[in-house]
């Protein structure tokens, strides 16, 4: 709801109204400056982006060491998303001027102003006579902590490090001395070295003791003799392909739970990949995503973490990704496949703790400056001290580095239950607000899901109102009660009516709130107490008995069309068995890719629901709903789905192993119904005896509406049917079957009689829709 109001908001609310959107209004420094940290009073750009279409003219007012204001015009330079982005160039001024400087932003005749307060971005209503953004030349007060590389082949470094009295920056380029010390600048330290070579290892040194350090926002680390050593990386010499892409709604999102390290490699007719395999292996196989028609993917955490292989849960730093997975620019290169391929990258984020082992921040410049003393205790490791402001803009800048940098389409936060625990309850909450205040204020149309357990409406309520802001939150009580479900089948004995009553959150929680999943990463995950589904199911290998196919079919076919957002594993679409796992190094966590040939039956179930899903709008995450009936004695539940549009379909999920040649059942429309989706179909593995290819609902009054029809449900089964339109477009008499010769002779009756239901390609009515009929016809339609 709250990234639906976002991006309507940029696209209804903005226009040239002579009213300024103020929550469309960002600069950040250094994203919204170029270079990123200016040096050596060169010329700079400062960006700022407002909502496309809202503003008539934009302008940049600067001062030079405190002489008069000068006024500079502003101009558009591009699109991001929603928003416009404006630019203006300061020219170049003296080695050791400071430079200040505001925004105006205009739409008719409103002019408002961007500018500082206390030391934050803010928008006003009158100009403000001083102060503004700063860029002084002569500390390098603007620099952002981290290193940041420069005009030239230098870079600037800044690290906050209150604790020792003096540092240094040692790396290759001075062969690791002590030839570079760093200037106190309030609590941090910062040296501008004017030439380095590119991709220079570097490690920070403090004194008094001795400690060497790695820089807690380097991009890269690499493991070093039990230390870690950091790479300087420029992060705006990727050469994108995909600026025009679009991170999709929330209501359309099809999540696939992807790890990195098992993705590819075991069995790949993609060919042999590294263990664990790379980011470049992951884009490599960018066409099995394709193929399956999913649009979204989450990869489980890939910041840096200890060892080589893990599942990810336990991060050492928040900005560098896991280099055995490969370099970041690599990163960059498979998240820009995906999004040339239509395909959102979400990323799970691990804030609530940091890895126990190779903990790099820990007692980090002498002191404890990262954690609380005593320290707040996870069952996973220790959580940093989110009171210290710094902390805090360590972790919220390393959002917006993954955003900015890595084009990253939004996040999964890991755990956020244990977010705001013990002493840390307010200032826990108070970030994940400000992580989602942000994220609206600069990037609308990103996504921020939460993994709360157990579920809370608050997590997903507006900030404004006291929520945490989050657009979406892991839906567990969906996914316990289908499992259980599932399991109880086997007894004879499944809580259909359970299934039903979780389909919502109450009045508070709907829709595109809630994520779907009956398969994921804990589920599946031995060291969480999970196993894979088709094991539980059918504990003899090959674990495929016709239950374990025939359940798992019918529980993913249902999250797919429930009212939410739908996720599922790597490995579900082929019946995968193999348990989820960090890896080892002989690669036996990898999913296997021969099942695709093996279970390409289920593959082919899974590119249906998919596609049935996306071309139905009323499979829409917050599309209406309506559990008409539940009959626990049959073990059938059945769902009705709709929107303004006229899109209807129901669902039909059998929980139970008997066939129902003859099911009685209400429909909420009459007319002709045309069966979309059997999961037990011969082409899905089943035994294709009970099927409805069409429906009509001659029966009187039933389930609550007002007529009815019989029906073939066999076990295990998940139907969908559909009001009016018939599963292949060239399916003109409405059959309900595939296209045959006598769908051409009703087409060509209706052509040559002028009927309007000819007209096949949306135009007016001639031989092209002749031309678009026949191509239906030839094309392959899938039952």
């Amino acid at each position: 709801m709250i990234q639906a109001l976002a991006v309507l908001v940029a696209l209804l609310g903005a226009m040239q109204d002579n009213n300024v959107e103020w929550n469309g209004v960002s600069h950040r420094h250094p994203y919204d400056l170029r270079p990123l940290c200016p040096v050596g009073g060169e010329s700079f750009q400062v960006r700022v982006q407002a909502y496309r279409n809202d503003l008539t003219a934009c302008r940049v007012r600067y001062t030079v060491d405190g002489g008069g204001p000068q006024w500079l015009n502003a101009g558009v330079i591009g699109q991001r998303g929603p928003y416009d982005v404006w630019a203006a160039q300061i020219p170049a001024t003296g080695p050791s001027s400071v430079v200040t400087y505001i925004i105006e932003l205009t739409d008719g005749n409103d002019s408002d102003y961007y500018t500082t307060m206390g030391g934050v971005g803010a928008m006003v209503e009158n100009e403000p006579a001083s102060g503004g953004f700063v860029v002084n030349f002569a500390t390098l007060s603007h620099a952002p902590v981290g290193a940041t590389p420069v005009s030239g082949s230098g870079a600037v470094f800044r690290v906050w490090a209150p604790t020792p009295t003096s540092a240094y920056v040692r790396g290759t380029f001075n062969g690791w001395s002590l030839a570079h010390p760093m200037a106190r600048l309030g609590e941090d330290f910062i040296l501008h070295v004017p030439v380095l070579a590119q991709n220079t290892m570097y490690q920070y040194y403090f004194e008094p003791g001795g400690l060497w350090r790695p820089d807690p926002r380097a991009r890269r680390l690499f493991p070093s003799g039990g230390n870690y050593q950091s790479q300087l990386i420029n992060p705006l010499t990727y050469a994108w392909q995909s600026d025009t892409y679009q991170t999709p709604s929330l209501d359309d999102l099809i999540i696939y739970e992807l790890h990195v390290g098992t993705f590819a490699g075991r069995n790949d007719p993609y060919g042999p990949a590294s263990i664990p395999a790379r980011y470049i292996d992951v884009r490599d196989r960018v066409q099995h995503l394709v193929e399956l028609g999913v649009n979204a993917v989450e990869l489980t955490p890939i910041n840096e973490f200890p060892f080589d292989y893990s599942a990810g849960y336990n991060p050492i730093t928040q900005y560098a990704p896991e280099s055995i997975y490969g370099t970041p620019d690599q990163l960059r290169s498979m998240v820009d496949r995906f999004h040339q391929n239509d395909i959102a990258v979400l990323l799970d984020i691990v804030w609530n703790h940091h890895s126990a082992t190779d903990n790099i921040l820990w007692n980090y410049d002498g002191g404890q400056i990262y954690y609380d003393t005593p320290e707040i205790s996870t069952p996973w490791g220790p959580q940093l001290d989110f009171d210290r402001g710094q902390v805090r803009s360590y972790l919220l800048d390393s959002m917006h580095a993954w955003l900015e940098e890595f084009r990253i389409d939004g996040f999964r936060m890991d755990a956020t239950s244990y977010m705001n625990i013990g002493a840390q309850e307010a200032a826990g909450w108070s970030l994940m607000q400000a992580f989602n205040n942000q994220i609206k204020n600069r990037f609308a149309d990103r996504i921020s899901i939460a993994e709360q357990l157990p579920n809370n409406p608050w997590i997903t309520r507006w900030t404004s109102l006291g929520g945490a802001g989050f657009d979406a939150q892991w839906w567990d009580p969906f996914g316990d009660r289908l499992r259980e479900a599932i399991h109880d089948a086997s007894f004879g004995d499944p809580n259909v009516g359970a299934i039903a009553a979780a389909l919502s959150g109450g009045d508070w929680l709907n829709g595109r709130e809630l994520c779907n999943y009956l398969e994921m990463h804990d589920e599946a995950w031995p060291s969480s107490g999970g196993q894979r589904l088709v094991r539980t199911i059918d504990p003899t290998f090959p674990h495929d008995s016709e239950f374990a196919q025939g359940r798992h079919k019918l529980g993913h076919g249902l999250v797919m069309f429930s009212p939410g957002v739908p996720m599922f594993l790597q490995g579900c679409e082929w019946l995968e068995d193999t348990n989820f796992g960090g890896g080892d190094a002989l690669g036996n966590d990898r999913i296997d890719w021969s099942k695709k040939t093996t279970y390409n039956h289920i593959f082919r179930y899974f590119q249906t629901i998919i596609r049935v899903k996306k071309e139905n709008s009323c499979f829409r995450a917050s599309s209406p709903y309506s559990a008409f009936h539940v009959n626990d004695f049959g073990n059938v539940l059945a769902l009705h789905r709709w929107n303004d549009a006229g899109n209807v379909c129901i669902v039909i999920a059998n929980f139970s192993n008997t066939d129902y040649p003859v099911y009685n059942l209400g429909f909420p429309m009459p007319g002709a119904w045309f069966e979309i989706v059997n999961s037990q179909s011969a082409r899905f593995g089943g035994d294709g005896t009970l099927t409805n290819p069409r429906i009509d609902t001659l029966g009187g009054p039933m389930h609550g509406h007002p007529q009815s029809a019989s029906i073939k449900v066999p076990r295990m089964g998940l139907l969908v049917l559909r009001h009016d339109v018939p599963a292949c477009a060239a399916d003109f008499d409405r059959s309900g079957g595939p296209p045959t010769v006598s769908d051409i002779f009703a087409f060509l009756t209706a052509w040559f009689a002028g009927d309007a239901a000819a007209n096949f390609d949306g135009g007016d009515l001639g031989v092209s829709d002749i031309f678009a009929f026949l191509t239906a016809w030839f094309s392959p339609c899938e039952l």
